[in-house]
């Protein structure tokens, strides 16, 4: 046999070898019946609950706290009665120590005492927002009802601001979480776990490469992150109307730049652990800052402006604001230079290091 027939033949060894490590990787997630929950389904539910907790299509309501005073004027009544109509409180008539409670528990934003004379007094923790509006809104419709006139005449003119919704901003940052934990953790877990049972060491009797093992764990993710992908676009589709006003393949091409670039950084991670424990602690300690730091659930813009300049660094940063670009502005894969060179240096550069650090045992 020459020798171009017999490195045609290793050629075709090493591609079945690679081809049955990605069949492995998708048994591995057909076979963990915790997979599907983690993966399809807690992203959902997320989705729905925060969907459905910040986006009333009207205005935010605020719990009042009312303490009424013992003589019932009829200004005290006046009052009370613009508060009941206004559809923005809500209001609770409790002793004072039942409306502490309520405080404590986040039921009520503040405290209003009506005494007869006039003098009404709010208590209320500045430091919580949500409170300090509820004193604005509630100050501004009594000064109001008592015969108050702005100096100034305003009109609102309301306008609806495509993926302007507060959901809208929350499903690509839920994607770009549920790629992120995904990854980290499948991959990382499932390579630990087999070197601590000894299937890795195995793998030193075959024909399979280091960098081959690695690849079909890239691959292997893929068929994870379309499960994913589908069930939290679907779902926000269907209930959220939620719309990608760009490309649809950048916005498909940006997820798998962002599955490989975790990937890669879980397979480092576990390139030579030997301890569920330890593994775990690794994910964590990547994954934990970048859910609070990266823009999953609120902006960015409520950091200091050196935190967020750090931050736009990390990869899951890159990953939601490219998602959302293309998503919400209309943006293509072309017009993110920076996000797209943030990913693919955590892709490249971790997948490099791991190659030359891989140990099967």
């Amino acid at each position: 046999m020459s020798l171009s027939n017999s490195q045609e033949g290793v050629c075709a060894m090493l591609s079945h070898s690679m081809i049955e490590q990605i069949k492995c990787r998708y048994r591995e997630f057909r076979r963990e019946p915790s997979a599907f929950f983690w993966v399809m389904f807690m992203p959902v539910l997320f989705m729905i609950g925060l969907g459905f907790a910040f986006s009333s299509p009207h205005f935010e309501t605020y719990g009042i706290g009312y303490i009424k005073s013992s003589g019932a004027t009829p200004w005290v009544e006046t009052i009370e009665a613009t508060l009941t109509k206004d559809p923005q409180v809500k209001l609770r008539t409790e002793t004072e120590t039942e409306l502490q409670k309520l405080m404590m528990r986040g039921e009520i934003a503040l405290i209003l005492k009506i005494p007869a004379d006039q003098n009404i007094t709010y208590e209320l923790d500045t430091a919580n927002p949500e409170a300090v509006r509820a004193q604005r809104h509630v100050d501004d419709v009594l000064q109001r009802a008592s015969g108050r006139k702005d100096s100034i005449g305003t009109t609102v003119d309301s306008i609806k601001v495509e993926g302007g919704r507060y959901v809208d901003f929350l499903i690509p940052g839920l994607l770009g979480l549920s790629i992120m934990t995904s990854s980290l953790f499948g991959v990382g877990m499932t390579i630990v776990s087999n070197r601590k049972e000894n299937l890795l060491k195995r793998y030193l009797a075959t024909p399979l490469r280091a960098y081959e093992y690695i690849i079909s764990h890239l691959f292997g993710r893929m068929m994870v992150l379309t499960a994913e992908f589908f069930a939290v676009m679907i779902t926000g589709w269907l209930i959220f109307h939620f719309k990608v006003y760009g490309s649809w393949p950048s916005f498909v091409l940006f997820s798998i730049l962002g599955a490989g670039a975790f990937t890669s950084i879980a397979l480092l991670c576990a390139a030579r652990t030997k301890s569920i424990p330890m593994i775990s602690g690794l994910t964590n300690m990547i994954s934990l800052p970048m859910m609070m730091l990266s823009g999953v659930f609120f902006s960015k813009n409520n950091f200091p402006d050196w935190l967020r300049h750090v931050t736009n660094f990390l990869p899951l940063t890159a990953l939601n604001d490219g998602l959302r670009k293309i998503a919400l502005e209309g943006l293509s894969i072309q017009n993110l230079g920076f996000e797209t060179a943030v990913l693919s240096a955590y892709l490249i550069i971790p997948a490099l290091i791991t190659a030359r650090l891989f140990k099967w045992f």
